[in-house]
């Protein structure tokens, strides 16, 4: 979103990206002999990839831009204490969305965790030492579907309880209910304003899940208006911050809970889950970067990266491509692609497999999930294809590509799929 200082999103990326993925092993070797201008990742031998697979943890989030590297820095420089600083980062957070109080965690995933031990142990030193014998407590979560999250619910010692309808979830609140937890975009039978209402009639803490929320930036506030009395977004996704950060908001008490339920303090259920200075100030410049920037006019240079690989990629007979935006999170251009698997005799996942072991290696959305502990595990609520989006076998995410990478993307795809078209073609 445009700063005052009338940066634009193509001066952001070519500031922060001075140069593209190294094209070939040639380029690696003349690396070699000028060492300053080798990546940190070459010299380690791992590989750096063009991310068409979007803002996902698995492939590093996203890229930082320098407003969010120097605060960070800056933050490296001295000691503090990180619950005063917890705080008064915390109450230029609140402002942001409107509300009471908020804190920064070490990922949405932690966020969740530690909402869940606030609202069971709350700050009682005797409880949240306990955690997670919760034995004698309220222990109880609601939860409208299992999903790859309700890990960080489930650790903090608390019974998760699934219900699939309003009447469920009113018999199942109770005297050990702790809270209720929901994933925004849910499309279940339990509606989100229904599931607030009743939680709110019932005096039951409501957490909403909205990680990917943003962009746009607005969407933070929005949240806030439905009413939850806890939710979180990713520092890491769309507002460009450290990987390793999240942001839960709500009320204060709940907040305040949620905070001594995890690092610093030492004894708590989410000790592991560290916030360090630098990510929590980092945290911060991103919020206050990301108010600044013009959403409209950072889509409009994405859409014309997307346009490019559409019309390369759509002008192979047999293949289909057109641009679309996410209906569920990480709402920008998007570039779906799709093609006769069988007439081609190429499945997506050998598409995606041929991109990823190309030089340089390109990553989109598409084939199966990596990320998953098991491939038998239902994708996360924000992999699944919203209605109203096109029907595709991959995608390419616009908001992590560097300039010039839609270019690289659209003619390895092109090298791909063209042989492919030309046998389907003579078969």
């Amino acid at each position: 979103m445009k700063a005052k200082k009338r940066w634009t999103r193509r001066l952001f990326l070519q500031g922060t990206a001075a140069t593209p993925v190294a094209t070939g092993l040639a380029a690696r070797a003349a690396n070699k002999t000028n060492p300053s201008t080798e990546s940190i990742y070459a010299e380690l031998g791992v590989r750096t990839l063009i991310n068409g697979r979007g803002v996902a943890t698995f492939y590093s989030g996203t890229l930082m831009p320098p407003e969010v590297r120097r605060a960070m820095e800056r933050a490296s420089e001295h000691f503090v204490e990180i619950v005063e600083l917890q705080k008064a980062v915390g109450a230029r957070l609140a402002k942001f969305a409107g509300v009471e109080a908020a804190m920064v965690c070490s990922g949405s995933a932690a966020c969740i965790a530690q909402a869940t031990a606030g609202c069971i142990a709350g700050a009682d030193p005797e409880k949240i030492a306990r955690l997670p014998d919760t034995e004698g407590m309220k222990n109880e979560v609601i939860i409208t579907h299992r999903n790859m999250w309700d890990r960080g619910i489930a650790l903090t010692g608390a019974k998760l309880v699934v219900v699939s309808s309003l009447a469920e979830l009113e018999r199942a609140i109770h005297d050990n209910t702790a809270m209720m937890e929901y994933e925004y975009g849910d499309t279940g039978p339990v509606k989100l304003p229904d599931a607030i209402a009743i939680c709110k009639r019932r005096s039951v803490p409501f957490m909403l899940d909205g990680a990917a929320m943003s962009p746009p930036f607005e969407r933070i506030k929005y949240l806030a208006s439905l009413g939850p009395d806890l939710f979180c977004v990713s520092g890491g996704k769309g507002l460009f911050g450290p990987q390793c950060s999240g942001i839960l908001f709500g009320r204060k008490p709940l907040i305040e809970a949620a905070l001594r339920n995890g690092s610093p303090y030492e004894g708590s259920i989410c000790r592991p889950m560290k916030v360090g200075k630098e990510e929590i100030i980092g945290a911060l410049a991103a919020v206050e970067w990301s108010s600044k920037r013009d959403y409209r006019a950072d889509c409009k240079l994405w859409e014309t990266r997307m346009d490019h690989i559409v019309k390369v990629v759509g002008a192979i007979p047999g293949v289909e491509a057109e641009m679309y935006y996410r209906k569920l999170g990480n709402e920008v251009p998007h570039a779906a692609v799709r093609w006769d698997e069988k007439a081609f005799g190429l499945t997506r996942q050998q598409l995606v497999e041929a991109l990823r072991k190309g030089e340089p290696q390109i990553e989109v959305i598409g084939g199966q999930l990596r990320e998953m502990v098991s491939p038998d595990e239902p994708a996360p609520i924000k992999e699944r294809q919203p209605k109203g989006e096109p029907a595709r076998l991959i995608s390419i995410a616009s908001n992590t590509l560097k300039p010039g990478e839609e270019k690289i993307i659209a003619q390895r795809l092109k090298e791909i799929l063209r042989p492919a078209s030309e046998r389907a073609r003579k078969g």
